[in-house]
């Protein structure tokens, strides 16, 4: 524990020159390996990758001061903030992970301050103070910080970085709960144990009505009309506009429904943008839309329905639906091969080679 009693205040801006990020809309954005970091509390504030020069230095600290106010993240590499994120660059000390964190944890601590109402804008950030443990000088002991965050990462250096990303409670979480050899092993394997990456690709924008072979509106069937499933029985997915359940409300008993859908299928939810893929049969609840193609599989379907939540800011739920014509005119930048179309294997391969692939 931690003794804070003789800690001292210093000024944010006394220890790290604070920097603006710059806005970049999503229609704006290219493709790419260089991380932007947005208003989000997860994934260490990556929202996407971009095909755009970076922004800010790598081993800086990006904090949110609108949207999600408040979230501190450490940043190992260079990237793009958005407007929402302010970059801090340390002035007068080299910023190490370690210290980086410990600071990511106590700028985190002001957020309760601030919200969407009362941004932390960058004028504020300036004039906010920090108590932080001190040398016999009265600055800023970075060497005590640096040796009491190297004594905990023993533990964190344990934590797989999709629990890292996820934040502080599902790290914790993981430590209390995960047997790490057991978990690595059984859940979080690739399908494929190959490197690969978005950058040496030539990537095109494609229209989705063009390279599948249906956008079709599912026949709509109600809930009441169903019977369900008894445990052990043969069923049918009944898919909903739900966001839960990959989109499947309720499991059916297996009769000739006259719209039974065969599986392998993109669903999409119209007044929702609810999208999942279908890898058993299935009927559909009102207002869904039904993608097939002959080069859709669970490994490429993924890839898409990734592209296709990219665009989900467009629909807002119940305001402009994602409606079939919408969809089928979507416009996708997809990799391509040596002939200019979709390399739908080198998708598939990209997919496999991600952490619990495996177990897709």
């Amino acid at each position: 524990m931690l003794n804070t009693s003789d800690w001292k205040e210093f000024l944010l801006s006394d220890i790290f020159d604070i920097r603006k990020g710059k806005r970049l809309t999503k229609e704006n954005q290219t493709m790419g390996d260089t991380p932007f970091i947005g208003a989000t509390a997860k994934n260490n504030g990556i929202t996407s990758y971009i095909g755009q020069e970076y922004l800010h230095e790598g081993n800086t600290i990006s904090l949110t001061y609108n949207g999600s106010v408040g979230e501190a993240f450490y940043q190992p590499k260079p990237f793009w903030a958005s407007d929402d994120v302010n970059v801090l660059y340390p002035k007068d000390f080299v910023l190490t992970e370690n210290i980086a964190l410990f600071f990511c944890a106590i700028l985190r601590l002001e957020k309760q301050m601030w919200s969407y109402a009362r941004k932390w804008n960058l004028e504020k950030m300036n004039d906010t103070s920090i108590r932080l443990p001190v040398n016999s000088r009265n600055e800023p002991n970075y060497g005590m910080i640096e040796t009491y965050m190297a004594g905990l990462k023993a533990d964190i250096t344990n934590i797989p970085d999709y629990f890292l990303n996820e934040g502080y409670e599902k790290a914790s979480w993981y430590l209390d709960n995960i047997e790490q050899e057991i978990f690595e092993s059984e859940f979080a394997g690739v399908a494929v144990k190959k490197e690969i990456t978005l950058s040496d690709r030539r990537w095109n924008k494609f229209i989705l009505g063009n390279i599948v072979e249906s956008v079709q509106n599912g026949k709509s069937y109600n809930a009441s009309d169903l019977v369900s499933a008894a445990d052990g029985t043969d069923y049918v997915s009944y898919v909903t506009r739900t966001d839960n359940n990959n989109g499947i409300s309720m499991y059916v008993q297996s009769e000739e429904y006259d719209g039974l859908e065969k599986a392998n299928a993109i669903t999409i939810g119209d007044t929702t943008a609810t999208i999942f893929f279908q890898d058993h049969d299935f009927i559909t609840g009102p207002h869904i839309i039904v993608i097939r193609a002959d080069w859709l599989n669970v490994y490429t379907a993924n890839f898409i329905i990734t592209l296709l939540n990219q665009e989900k800011y467009r629909y807002p739920v119940f305001g402009r639906a994602f409606t079939k014509d919408l969809i089928a005119t979507t416009e996708l930048n997809l990799p391509v091969d040596d002939k200019g179309n979709p390399d739908y294997q080198f998708m598939e391969d990209y997919i496999k080679s991600l952490p619990f692939s495996a177990k897709i």
